[in-house]
């Protein structure tokens, strides 16, 4: 029986799960996906009445260790623009979105020889590309013995 098994004798109390079960970690990702969606609305109505059409997000990571590199907002000519003082979203929320999101979608990105990517937000056009690349080491050995 799992700790989420046990019968708490509190109806209110909340489920205890270990937090290395995959049920557990279904749930961490499923909670940073749902985030992502329940909050990303709101960033882009703020993002567009400051006259935001595109953002541009990069990050990359290796050796247990990640970041989002640049965040570039970019109005209806292509210019980028700085929506600081326009919009209650901070740069570090936003930035937190992002994390949330890549994530759900690729546990442990920055682990080992790391990934990176970016996500490409049209606003107008209500659409997100998101592109990601895993680094991996690789090596071909070729052996003989004798002539």
């Amino acid at each position: 029986m799992t700790q989420s098994d046990q019968p708490s004798g509190d109806p209110t109390a909340a489920d205890v799960t270990i937090a290395t079960s995959s049920f557990s970690l279904d749930q961490y990702y499923r909670e940073k996906r749902d985030n992502f969606r329940r909050e990303l609305p709101e960033a882009a109505r703020q993002l567009k009445e400051a006259g935001v059409q595109v953002v541009h997000i990069n990050y990359d990571g290796c050796g247990d260790s990640g970041q989002i590199e640049s965040v570039t907002y970019l109005d209806a000519e292509g210019k980028s623009l700085d929506p600081a003082g326009r919009v209650t979203i901070t740069e570090d929320q936003l930035m937190d979105l992002f994390y949330d999101l890549t994530q759900a979608r690729h546990p442990g990105w920055e682990n080992n020889d790391g990934a990176y990517g970016e996500f490409e937000w049209n606003l107008t056009a209500d659409t997100l590309h998101h592109s990601h690349s895993d680094r991996f080491t690789d090596y071909d050995t070729t052996e003989h013995d004798g002539v």
